[in-house]
């Protein structure tokens, strides 16, 4: 029915599934990802320009879900003045993103964690997530919101790019259809294809726009909106 919620798989991906997704990463995995995912590029530029355009330094910054650090390696160019609390599940993206951060190996600590759980011990100006946070089940979006609002100092900025879900089933058909006409545009095969579907169905719990958003004003967040939206992927900030 139009504008009936999907209603999502109870299943949920154990953590070592989702380390096993990224243990089986490809060579040249950074040149891979954009082609799987919708304006992965602008995605990270929507979020590097508004942060830039805050007009402030931004010293203290933790990240959820370094991948191969290509949005790391771009916060310390723009900050040069920035130490940055890289933390990811998989050892297979953390070695990759240790050697894509050599550059910047004395302003990087890359910690092998899931972020769902972490325990931060410090404050931050900045938190940072480029498609990472969809993993999570909702209760545990919402308990990382929380801990992300308590461990970021006034001012501080909560800032994510994210895989999302849209409210109307319709919509989401729709959506589906257009990342597998995607996959199929950038040549991907088809058992190239159907696993990045079955590794969807098995691994992602995207939530959607509306719920994020309210998540995130229920964890604190003073200034809360979406900064940029293309189908079913979204860039969304929290100020505190």
């Amino acid at each position: 029915m139009l504008g009936e919620k999907t209603r999502r798989k109870p299943k949920v991906a154990t953590l070592r599934q989702i380390e096993q997704t990224f243990e089986d990463v490809p060579p040249g995995y950074e040149q891979i990802f954009p082609q799987v995912v919708l304006k992965y590029r602008e995605i990270n530029e929507v979020m590097l320009y508004f942060l830039t355009s805050l007009g402030r330094d931004f010293i203290d910054i933790v990240e959820l879900g370094v991948g191969a650090g290509e949005l790391t390696s771009e916060v310390l160019k723009r900050f040069p003045e920035a130490g940055v609390e890289a933390i990811d599940l998989s050892p297979k993206m953390l070695e990759l993103a240790s050697q894509n951060l050599l550059p910047y190996k004395d302003r990087v600590n890359l910690i092998h964690s899931d972020f769902g759980t972490y325990e931060f011990m410090r404050e931050y100006d900045l938190a940072i997530s480029s498609m990472a946070m969809h993993h999570l089940p909702d209760k545990d979006k919402l308990k990382l919101m929380k801990s992300i609002h308590r461990s970021l100092k006034e001012e501080g900025v909560f800032l994510f790019g994210d895989l999302i879900q849209s409210p109307s089933s319709y919509l989401d058909k729709k959506f589906f259809r257009i990342w597998k006409n995607y996959l199929r545009f950038n040549g991907l095969s088809k058992d190239e294809i159907d696993s990045r579907i079955k590794g969807h169905l098995n691994n992602d719990l995207p939530a959607t726009l509306p719920e994020l958003q309210h998540w995130m004003k229920e964890a604190g967040f003073r200034d809360v909106d979406c900064l940029w939206k293309y189908f079913n992927h979204a860039v969304v900030v929290g100020i505190k």
